[in-house]
């Protein structure tokens, strides 16, 4: 019995350890801590409060202060070593996104306003009235050159310069006629210089002169007028600018396919006028309406000198009010400021159908005009019809050489190619004129103008040269036909 007590307590010796002894499994390695996150890099210093910067149309848009740098696009991407496993696992609880969801942005980054379009950098400015030398604020060929950016007011500079060299002239052509010139030599045509802006993306306002005007060469105010442009229902502008009557009349100085408008435009539009309009666009301009009162229109004895631009301090001191309005549609898409189709854009239509009414001190002139404008592939076509009727007032309230009522009618018709490859458009226009339809004078004619132009910089720089015929219908035929050169810089 001893000697097997004696075995008993050798096996246990054998096979395990007392009860106080450690197990022989090691416990498990605890997990390593988490590697520490990433320290953000210092947010670049941004510009002062009141800092002025210049946005050229097209490029993008500052980050924001607290956004990172940009990679440039020929650098290569840094590696980046995939995160612990740890540090992917979201909290004990937490719900995973669904599938295919983006993740939401890093705290700190900064969000575009409510309401703006994702790679906008903003609301879009503020239109410029129709007929306007300002061009709209915006991005592309269609904007200004460069603009200033001051806070929420943005300013663009407005200068035309039209410099004209006429190598021939008839013998009997007279700038009272209409025109180019009275002789061989040069002409500064139009020097105008002002600035346009927009105040906090709805407020458009533009004001201009002209450095030489007329005969004396006098400067005189060419636009001065203030918007408010914050419903695209309801545009209200105030002030001496164009009246939308006519479509080449209301088409900038410098954005038509020749040297100058047609000679029924400037003998029977009232082009720029103090007063105030409304103007509506709906369904990306399918439909347009424009309706103003403008200070009345005063008309020249002289046929093709047309109405007096009453852009002056002195406000209306002879005349009554005029009304007009106008009705439009552009089924197809806004078509640009230029008559020329430089974009070589797909087809695009433009119609309207105007009417003015001034109830003058001196004359009651009823006016009526209807347009169609057709782009398409490089190609445009214009046209125009307009008529006037003018009654002289019983007791006019200035000396008046006109004893009877006069009805005027004009016909235009444009058609013109630019070849973007070459930088070259080509344009012929016809006319028909009757300045009175109840007498048969020299003064009835029709006009043939063809011109070409060479564009340096889209519709900024260009280069132009006509050659214009006109045909008097009865009378004595007048040697008037005329060839003139120009240079123009529209900004």
């Amino acid at each position: 019995m001893r000697r097997s007590g004696a075995a008993l307590v050798a096996a246990a010796a054998l096979w395990g350890p007392p009860a106080a002894a450690q197990p022989s499994r090691p416990l498990p390695v605890q997990p390593p801590a988490a590697d520490p996150l990433p320290v953000p890099l210092p947010a670049a210093p941004g510009p002062p409060a009141g800092a002025i910067s210049v946005v050229p149309p097209g490029d993008p848009a500052p980050a924001p202060p607290s956004a990172a740098p940009a990679t440039p696009p020929d650098a290569a991407a840094p590696p980046t070593a995939a995160p612990p496993a740890a540090a992917a696992l979201p909290p004990a609880g937490a719900a995973l996104p669904p599938a295919g969801d983006a993740l939401p942005p890093p705290a700190g980054a900064a969000l575009p306003p409510a309401g703006a379009a994702a790679g906008t950098p903003g609301a879009a400015a503020a239109p410029s009235p129709a007929g306007s030398d300002a061009a709209p604020p915006s991005e592309g060929p269609e904007g200004p050159p460069f603009q200033l950016s001051i806070g929420r007011l943005l300013l663009s500079p407005l200068v035309l310069v039209q410099a004209q060299a006429v190598p021939y002239v008839g013998d009997d052509a007279y700038l009272q006629a209409g025109d180019v010139a009275e002789g061989q030599g040069f002409r500064v045509r139009r020097a105008r210089v002002g600035f346009a802006g927009t105040l906090a993306g709805y407020v458009p306002f533009a004001v201009s002169g002209e450095l030489a005007a007329g005969a004396d060469g006098a400067p005189r105010l060419s636009e001065a007028w203030l918007g408010y442009a914050h419903f695209p229902f309801a545009h209200l502008y105030f002030g001496a600018h164009d009246v939308p009557f006519s479509r080449s009349a209301m088409t900038g100085a410098g954005e038509g396919a020749l040297l100058e408008r047609p000679f029924a435009v400037r003998a029977m539009a009232p082009l720029r006028q103090v007063g105030l309009h409304v103007e509506g666009h709906f369904r990306d301009r399918t439909f347009s309406y424009f309706a103003g009162m403008f200070n009345g229109f005063q008309r020249s004895d002289q046929f093709f000198a047309g109405y007096v631009e009453n852009a002056a301090l002195s406000g209306n001191r002879f005349d009554h009010v005029a009304y007009v309005a106008r009705l439009a549609t552009e089924p197809l898409g806004p078509l640009p400021r230029s008559l020329q189709d430089l974009a070589v854009s797909r087809p695009r239509l433009g119609a309207g159908a105007s009417y003015f009414f001034s109830d003058g001190g001196t004359r009651d002139i009823h006016g009526v005009g209807a347009d169609v404008l057709f782009q398409a592939a490089g190609a445009h076509a214009l046209a125009e019809l307009l008529w006037n009727q003018s009654d002289p007032e019983s007791v006019p309230t200035q000396p008046l050489g006109q004893l009877a009522p006069v009805t005027s009618l004009g016909l235009v018709g444009e058609v013109g190619y630019f070849v973007r490859r070459i930088k070259l458009g080509v344009t012929a226009r016809f006319e028909w004129l009757d300045p009175n339809l109840d007498l048969d004078d020299e003064t009835d004619s029709w006009a043939l103008t063809a011109g070409a132009s060479y564009h340096f910089i889209d519709n900024v720089l260009k280069a132009q040269a006509d050659f214009t015929h006109r045909q008097e219908i009865h009378g004595v035929a007048l040697d008037n036909d005329a060839v003139a050169l120009g240079l123009q810089l529209n900004l």
